[in-house]
This record gives structure tokens, C-alpha cells and sequence, in this order.
């Protein structure tokens, strides 16, 4: 099940009582350069999947198929730039836009010898995802661009007398079956390759969009102005803030305010609005550790 959500503007709210709103996530087609010989349609099925394994992480959220696919129906024709991205993000209620390609797919044989009398075969299984990029759904700009390329090789030790099919061969027919992230693809070799990989990509992705492990907020991170619902920051682009970050206003070691930052106007200079407030925010109050979507405000 995938969903949609708001922000709300919550003022005087216990933090306590209610978790931070996660982000929104759409995933737009891949292209698909495999050239998988089976039922499979990589360009909707691959991100699809992985929509399913970001559903799972906490402070995600995945746009609904149906809605994403009628969108992208209309758009179809147009040229991918930031105001396409854009429109699409609006329509949606995405903050982020994920779209890649798929270069490999599949299983390769490779064969040695006289398959007919006595030869020896290798399997390798492949899935090589590239130019995955993480768009910005309020400025159409791309946030980070991930990659992944990963094979697993099966060598049977023993070779095939007379051509009779082994186990392998068995399960290189079945693919062409199989449907897509059924229970019968993940009895496959190549199904649990591909659901390992889908973790591992998931996990990547999850990171870079909530954790940013390299980023530090600056000490002096601080409010500019306050200009009814909302502030100005002396962070952006160059202190590596995000839309969407989330931060607790700090007065005297408490919090005061909890703000999500809504544009990055330059290097050091951002806007945000108040999501939730017990006293008034004012010049000069500091910025907490960023907040993580999805967790306790406490």
C-alpha cells in the first residue's frame, strides 16, 4: 500500500504526542537497456520493487502506482527538466522524485565444451542499476545520484553428460516464467540475488535521503528573521541542508519550536516554516541537531 502525505502546521503541540511526517517518495520509470527476453517490464516492474523495499524504511513514504502512472501518461512527451520534475512532484505530493536505468537484469550462461555430449556451464546473475537519481520535487534539482552493479557467479562442480539439464538449466528456463517478485522469482537463485541487492539499494538510498552521515550542522546555525509563520536561516546550500530537513529552535538548552526548512535560497541562507511552536521563535535562537522523518519528536 503506498500513500500520500500533508505537512500540517501544528502550533502549541506537545512534541511528545506525535511523529515527525515522513517524506514522500515517487518513483518515476527506469529506462530499461537489459534486454530481458522474458514477460517482465523492467522500465515499470524494477521500480516498482524497489518502491516496495523504501515502503518498509521509516520516515518514507511511496506515492501510489495508480497516481504515478496516470502523471507520467500526460508527460510522456515532454523534456525531462526541473520543470517537468516540478509538475510532476506537485501533482503527485512528492518531496522526491527517484528514476534510474537498468543496464543488466538477468542470468547469463555461459557454455564450455559440446553441451550435446559433455560440457561445462557457469551462471552469472546480474543486476546493474545506474544514473538512479534523487530529485528534489520542490526545486526539480537532483539531490544525489546512486549506482549499483552486482553479480554472483555459480560454477556447479560438474559437468553435464549428454546435455542433461541440471538444476541451474532448470532454473535459467524458469525465469522466463516466473512472475515478477512472486514467490516463485524468490525461489530462484536469481530472485534472492535480486532481493539482497534491493536491500542493499534500499539501505543506500535511505541514507542519503534521512541519515546524510556527513552532514554537521554548523554551531552557529541560527534564525535570521521571523516573519509570522516563517524564518529565515543563516544556513543553506553550503552548510549541505536539504528541503525538508527538519530542526528543533533551541532557547536557553530547550526547545522551543520544531521548523522544516521549505527553500534553500543560497549558500548560506534557507527559509523555513514553524511546524509546531510552545513559545514564541525569535531572531537569534539556535538550530538543533537535525530531526529525523518519521521518529519521535522527543
Amino acid at each position: 500500500m503506498w500513500f500520500v502525505f500533508t505537512s500540517a502546521l501544528f502550533l502549541y503541540a506537545s512534541p511528545s504526542i506525535a511523529n515527525l511526517p515522513p517524506i514522500r517518495v515517487a518513483m518515476l520509470s527506469f529506462e530499461d537497456q537489459a534486454g530481458f527476453q522474458g514477460k517482465w517490464q523492467l522500465s515499470r516492474d524494477v521500480p516498482r520493487l524497489l518502491g516496495m523495499h523504501l515502503d518498509n524504511v521509516p520516515g518514507i513514504l511511496v506515492v501510489s502506482s495508480d497516481s504515478l502512472s496516470n502523471v507520467q501518461s500526460r508527460d510522456q512527451n515532454a523534456s525531462r527538466s526541473g520543470r517537468l520534475w516540478r509538475s510532476i512532484a506537485e501533482r503527485l505530493g512528492a518531496d522526491v522524485l527517484i528514476r534510474g536505468n537498468v543496464r543488466k537484469f538477468g542470468v547469463r550462461r555461459t557454455v564450455a565444451g559440446d553441451p550435446n555430449t559433455l560440457g561445462y556451464k557457469s551462471y552469472t546473475h546480474s543486476v546493474w542499476l545506474d544514473e538512479i537519481e534523487l530529485i528534489d520535487g520542490k526545486s526539480g534539482s537532483i539531490l544525489s545520484t546512486l549506482n549499483v552493479k552486482k553479480d554472483s557467479v555459480e560454477r556447479p562442480m560438474e559437468f553435464n553428460l549428454f546435455g542433461k539439464p541440471s538444476s541451474q538449466d532448470r532454473e535459467f528456463r524458469a525465469l522466463l516464467s516466473a512472475e515478477f517478485a512472486s514467490d516463485k522469482f524468490y525461489g530462484l537463485t536469481f530472485g534472492r540475488h535480486v532481493r539482497v541487492v534491493f536491500d542493499d539499494l534500499s539501505g543506500d538510498i535511505a541514507d542519503s535521503l534521512l541519515t546524510r552521515d556527513s552532514f554537521v550542522l554548523p554551531e552557529d546555525a541560527k534564525v535570521l528573521a521571523v516573519d509570522g509563520d516563517q524564518i529565515y536561516l543563516n544556513v543553506g546550500a553550503g552548510d549541505m541542508i536539504r528541503r525538508g530537513d527538519i530542526f528543533p529552535i533551541i532557547e536557553n538548552d530547550n526547545r522551543v519550536g520544531i521548523i522544516r526548512v521549505e527553500e534553500i535560497i543560497g549558500q548560506h541562507l534557507s527559509k523555513a516554516v514553524i511546524m509546531e511552536r510552545k513559545s514564541p521563535i525569535k531572531m537569534g535562537l539556535s538550530l538543533g541537531k537535525r530531526l529525523l522523518p518519521g521518529k519521535p519528536k522527543n
